[in-house]
């Protein structure tokens, strides 16, 4: 019941509407008494008198009450659709919201096509309990009570006949209720593994096809969904039990007042007009009820759609958005990390006492093999996640005294695999700077090498690019990565592999851009080609997590250590650069073991 009054809540938002809705619905409700009391007056006061001057008033009255009837339904239909569609747009907007806010450590545990299954789907099915648990509801409830006083007053003995099978429909209905939460569950459960599959297998189109696997794939889709299958006819197996019995149920109570509503006219303790009456009286009694058995369906599977959602509203955002802090002045860009250690699980240190400085305007370069540290190093920096211990300063300030919102807005990233959104080339770039003039972002495209293949392209900066870019190549891709950073203009720069992954001609491009977007900025970056790092104001190398050797290239090669290892491995990378070291210099470095090559 708490899933179902947390959607309730999302009521107060909008009183009158609802209000208005439960209006309609209870004058809806009160017409129908009206049709069952003029057929009564008809048989006895019209047919059995012989008064047919009566008969013309009475049917108007039927007439109006009918049209009165469909008049407040329609009413309440628009009020109800409207009233719906906000709900299930504030829903959507909120969870969405909360999703966007939530740490990058929660979203490594989640499957995409999972919680695009909760956006979508689920909120729809949470809509249900609120709009139909309150408006079907209310209208069902109302009329029952409506109903019973009617009959009630008609005749209190038929009318407690026709109540007999209520303890049997309100047995059913219980045992229903609290068995059908687990089937509706495994139900959801079924559907969200079967799109997060979906969403792999589309997003993964290319290396099922390079890998012939469609064959295999089309097996796993099909096991999934089998999956849901077997979690559906569950579902309504149950439902073709429940239904029918509760149907059989109430044929009980309309015989039951049937035969002894006739016995009663027979014997002449009843008028035929009122048993007619009676009759229509127990088949509007009964109609909501078989509504309220169908609500309960829709409610259930509402309840076990709920519980996703709110489980995700119920998750804790990244605490930097609580704090409400600004960054007062300009940053400079000066980064010191003090003994931070950091573990994605518990006993697996991937940062143990790291520290190091990089004053304003400085570059550092990250080097060390795979799973060595250095993204999570970066990682913390734009606190994608939360150290354990030690502390990190930027301009003297513990970046946890800084919002989070504007701490990214001082720091800019380029990744090696440069995502793009499947929109045009110009709504990528206007995410560094959103009120940029097409002058700005033609000098940042420029800047970045990318002026040249975007006015080959025919929409020119309106081409689409496809989704994550695919209408692009990697080298173009990266181009308008940096362009983009271009336009942030952040005063930290964060690069990782941003040259990796490209042809010698494609690199030469990206690394002029670099050179122009790390330009006065402070710069940590990641490469595993020298000639990406040489040239940095300090060389970080790790190992497990911890700084095992620093300084610049030529003091690293000169120390003869892990770097210098590297470097003799990166030969051909470094015979680009005569001017640091000779082949004379580079023969005489050990040769690097396999297990410690440079790699991305």
């Amino acid at each position: 019941m708490k899933t179902v009054w947390r959607v309730f809540a999302y009521l107060k938002r909008y009183p009158w509407i609802a209000a208005g809705t439960l209006s309609c619905a209870i004058l809806s409700t009160l017409t129908v008494i009206v049709f069952p009391g003029v057929t009564k007056w008809i048989i006895d006061d019209v047919v059995r008198a012989n008064r047919p001057d009566k008969l013309l008033p009475l049917i108007f009255v039927a007439a109006a009450a009918f049209l009165l009837q469909h008049a407040f339904n329609a009413l309440r239909i628009v009020l109800n659709n409207t009233f719906e569609q906000k709900v299930i747009f504030d829903l959507r907007s909120d969870l969405y919201s909360h999703i966007q806010l939530l740490p990058l450590r929660w979203f490594d545990n989640r499957a995409t096509g999972d919680l695009m299954t909760r956006v979508i789907e689920d909120v729809n099915s949470v809509e249900r309990v609120l709009i139909d648990g309150i408006e079907q509801g209310v209208v069902a409830v109302l009329q029952i009570v409506i109903v019973m006083a009617v009959m009630f007053y008609l005749n209190s003995k038929l009318a407690l006949l026709a109540l007999a099978p209520f303890p049997l429909l309100i047995a059913g209905a219980l045992t229903y209720t609290l068995t059908a939460h687990r089937r509706y569950r495994l139900q959801r459960r079924a559907a969200s593994a079967m799109n997060a599959l979906l969403h792999d297998n589309l997003s993964g189109v290319r290396q099922i096809k390079s890998f012939v696997r469609e064959k295999e794939e089309h097996g796993r889709f099909n096991r999934v969904s089998d999956q849901l299958r077997q979690a559906t006819l569950v579902v309504m197996r149950v439902w073709a039990i429940y239904s029918p019995s509760m149907s059989i149920f109430e044929a009980f109570g309309a015989v039951l007042v049937l035969g002894f509503g006739s016995h009663a006219v027979l014997t002449g303790a009843m008028q035929i007009g009122d048993l007619v009456a009676f009759l229509m009286l127990t088949a509007f009694l009964y109609d909501p009820i078989s509504r309220l058995h169908q609500l309960n369906q829709l409610v259930q599977a509402g309840r076990a759609a709920g519980e996703r959602v709110f489980e995700i509203l119920d998750q804790p955002i990244e605490p930097g958005w609580i704090e409400k802090k600004r960054i007062s002045g300009p940053i400079a860009g000066d980064i010191r990390y003090e003994e931070v250690s950091f573990s994605y699980a518990e006993g697996l240190p991937a940062l143990n006492g790291v520290s190091f400085h990089a004053p304003p305007g400085a570059t550092v370069a990250l080097v060390g093999a795979t799973g060595a540290g250095k993204s999570t190093l970066v990682s913390l920096l734009v606190r994608f996640y939360e150290f354990g211990r030690g502390e990190i300063y930027i301009d003297g300030r513990r970046i946890r005294e800084y919002s989070l919102h504007s701490l990214r807005e001082a720091i800019g990233v380029v990744t090696q695999e440069s995502f793009l959104f499947n929109g045009s080339i110009r709504e990528n770039l206007l995410m560094g700077k959103p009120d940029a003039s097409d002058a700005e972002l033609w000098r940042a495209v420029d800047a970045a090498n990318a002026g040249a293949f975007i006015e080959r392209l025919p929409a020119g900066l309106e081409s689409i690019v496809g989704e994550r870019g695919v209408k692009l190549s990697v080298g173009e891709k990266q181009r308008l990565s940096i362009a983009r950073a271009l336009l942030k203009d952040p005063p930290i720069l964060i690069l990782d592999e941003a040259t990796a992954s490209v042809d010698t001609a494609t690199e030469r491009l990206i690394q002029e851009a670099l050179e122009r977007l790390m330009f006065h900025r402070t710069s940590i970056v990641i490469a595993h080609r020298l000639s990406t790092i040489v040239h940095a104001d300090q060389i970080l190398v790790l190992d497990h997590g911890r700084i095992i050797e620093r300084g610049t290239h030529g003091e690293l090669i000169v120390f003869g250590g892990k770097y210098a290892r590297l470097c003799r491995q990166s030969l051909l990378e470094a015979s680009a650069q005569p001017e640091l070291e000779t082949p004379a210099e580079i023969a005489t470095l050990p040769i690097l073991a396999p297990d410690e090559q440079l790699r991305v």
